[in-house]
């Protein structure tokens, strides 16, 4: 079954101190067209969250955005090691310039690196694998649940586009029958029309069978009928396709307003003509759903 180019998904989870959050919603485009929106610390990630956008999804622009809130235990980290090195440091400056003892612990502890919060020597530290893969296990849920609604939204369209092709068809068959009776029509009209602007000469019955041989040669649409029939064809086989199919649909859209277009231009009877017209209403819509399928 055919997939809509609409989808959104959403995934949170939490693991220790660190919660994910993902939301990827989808819409139209020719290409696939990913936008990433990741924590500054994450975007190594962005190589591997783009290739499971390209194996889950064939087209249309995604936009993915990933929050990360880290909750580290509270209270204060103290490194001595740092604090040590200060201390040996001021030790070699006092004996190499004879300076007096001026290192002391509230100067110390004011000192970069010697004390900080344990929040702050997280966010300072490069996230750890386990965070990085509770990201990507996130990101493929919000993946599946993106690929489910496109998969409901396909459903929908493919029953809304069923509609649109069976209106195309009953039209269609009805032209296939008028067709045949335009060439006569137009060949009693022509009689009687000649009859009455020269009613005392005879009309010649061999040029007025060319006159008509000539209009059923110009408005002979026996080729687009068919061509368009099998357009109709293509279509509903596409619509039950599991791959993508969208730029084929576009096409055969192209191809059906045009035959279309040329059974107007080509028969000059009216109930064809109206026919016609409504068939290209249909089309157009037919065509507007086909813009969304992946």
């Amino acid at each position: 079954m055919i997939l809509s180019m609409t989808g959104y998904g959403t995934s949170s989870n939490q693991r220790d101190q660190t919660a994910v959050c993902v939301e990827i919603r989808s819409g139209n485009h020719r290409f696939l067209d990913p936008h990433l929106r990741l924590p500054r610390e994450y975007a190594y990630l962005e190589p591997d969250i783009s290739q499971l956008l390209r194996i889950a999804l064939a087209r249309g622009r995604v936009d993915l955005y990933v929050s990360v809130q880290a909750r580290p235990e509270a209270g204060m980290l103290l490194d001595f090691d740092a604090a040590r090195n200060y201390v040996d440091a001021g030790s070699r400056l006092r004996d190499e310039l004879k300076l007096g003892d001026s290192l002391d612990l509230r100067t110390l502890l004011g000192l970069p690196g010697v004390l900080q919060s344990r929040e702050a020597a997280h966010l300072a530290c490069p996230p750890d694998s386990a965070a990085a893969q509770l990201l990507l296990e996130c990101v493929r849920q919000a993946v599946q649940r993106v690929v489910q609604m496109r998969e409901q939204e396909g459903l929908a369209l493919a029953a809304e586009m069923r509609q649109y092709l069976q209106g195309l068809r009953e039209k269609l068959e009805v032209i296939r029958r008028l067709a045949p009776r335009v060439v006569e029509e137009y060949r009693q009209r022509l009689a009687e029309k000649l009859a009455q602007l020269l009613p005392d000469s005879s009309v010649d019955p061999q040029r007025l069978a060319q006159e008509v041989a000539l209009l059923a040669e110009k408005s002979d649409i026996a080729e687009e009928v068919a061509r368009l029939e099998s357009h109709l064809d293509q279509c509903a086989g596409l619509i039950t396709s599991t791959a993508s199919v969208g730029k084929e649909l576009d096409f055969l859209m192209q191809e059906m307003h045009r035959e279309v277009n040329t059974i107007l231009s080509k028969s000059g009877a009216i109930d064809i003509t109206r026919l016609a017209i409504a068939m290209k209403g249909e089309v157009e819509k037919l065509r507007e759903q086909v813009q969304n399928v992946e």
